[in-house]
């Protein structure tokens, strides 16, 4: 009779209870290694612990646990960190610094490790959550209206941090991060109700993000919150989509003006410069030409005043006549240098008046023989 060799061999029933008395063996020679050659567990834990006695058992261990005890009372603070220290609710330690410090253990005394040297980061009025959005509710859009009752969408980036631990730990009962969005909200709303749309969309940009910096670090104070506001960053303020594209109208016409002004004032500078060169240039000249002037006045009076000084000592000395008759001659030569001069010979009888001043007695009678 033959057998299939492809059958499986047939498989022994699993005695549980020699499994049992294996490990129990097991577990005897664990004891005896560790504790002694007794016969029974118990024996050998007498025979190990027996000449204990349980008083200074009792004390020893009562000791150990105080030490223990006292010991919990050490903390340490790392750098970036601040602790504060409360007494029954009482705040003793407003802001412990980094190091190891000691305070009465638990529930005397109570310690909270705050990190001081973090920055966080909050957005207000982001519609959609932006990566690593832990909050548990989403965020949502701010809608403020401005002083001319035109709504505006505001998205307001925020970073704080803490600055006064006990303040911080006794006054916020909540999460931060909503009490620095209220207060934003808060001075968004406040500050643009005060503005027109079109200086909040261009010129009072910069001054309104510094204004909704100190107002929302004033509303904190206020609080009592121990937050300091780092930074805010006004990343949009503009219209709603169904209004935006007639602000974006008024913008562009707007900075087409500017653009305008700014090019008529750089042609007026490049002009007014070279203007008034030209005008100094022209009043160096007249100065010169006034100085000029004037030296040759001065200096034709001066020589009038010596002629007059000279034709009043000659009229005295050879009669008014013959001084008038000479400077008659002296200015002939002057302005008619090129004219010959003749001699006439009057003592025949023939006389020639050439005197300016006076009435010529007669005219010209011309000599016999001509």
């Amino acid at each position: 009779m033959t057998t299939n060799s492809s059958q499986p061999p047939e498989r022994k029933p699993l005695d549980w209870r020699a499994g049992l008395r294996q490990v129990g063996q097991a577990i005897r020679k664990i004891f005896q290694i560790l504790i002694g050659d007794g016969e029974t567990p118990w024996e050998d834990l007498q025979a190990t612990f027996g000449h204990l006695r349980p008083k200074r058992i009792f004390w020893g261990i009562f000791g150990l646990s105080i030490a223990v005890y006292l010991l919990t009372g050490v903390y340490v603070v790392d750098p970036g960190e601040a602790a504060v220290v409360r007494r029954f609710g009482m705040v003793i330690e407003p802001r412990a610094t980094p190091g190891a410090h000691y305070r009465l253990p638990w529930p005397v005394d109570r310690v909270d490790i705050i990190n001081v040297s973090d920055v966080r980061r909050e957005i207000v009025g982001v519609p959609q959550p932006e990566e690593g959005h832990d909050h548990p509710e989403p965020p949502t859009k701010l809608q403020v209206l401005s002083g001319d009752t035109n709504v505006i969408d505001v998205e307001i980036v925020v970073q704080y941090q803490v600055r006064d631990p006990a303040a911080y730990l006794v006054n916020v009962q909540y999460a931060p991060y909503r009490l620095v969005r209220d207060a934003v909200r808060q001075a968004v709303t406040s500050l643009v109700s005060q503005l027109p749309v079109d200086m909040i969309l261009t010129t009072e940009r910069q001054a309104l993000q510094n204004d909704i910096r100190a107002e929302t670090q004033k509303r904190l104070d206020e609080y009592g919150s121990g937050l300091l506001v780092v930074g805010i960053n006004l990343q949009k303020a503009y219209p709603p989509d169904e209004v935006a594209s007639g602000f974006t109208d008024v913008n562009s016409a707007r900075e087409d003006r500017a653009r305008e002004i700014n090019e008529a004032n750089g042609y007026a500078n490049s002009l007014i410069p070279e203007a008034r060169g030209h005008a100094e240039g022209t009043l160096s000249k007249a100065e010169a030409y006034r100085s000029d002037a004037l030296s040759k006045a001065n200096g034709a009076a001066m020589a009038f005043d010596a002629i007059l000084a000279e034709y009043q000592t000659n009229s005295k000395i050879y009669g008014e006549g013959v001084t008038r008759y000479r400077l008659y001659l002296e200015t002939i030569e002057k302005i008619l240098p090129r004219v010959q001069v003749y001699t006439v010979d009057t003592t025949d009888g023939g006389q020639i008046n050439l005197r300016l001043f006076g009435n010529p007695a007669s005219t010209a009678t011309p000599a016999p023989g001509e």
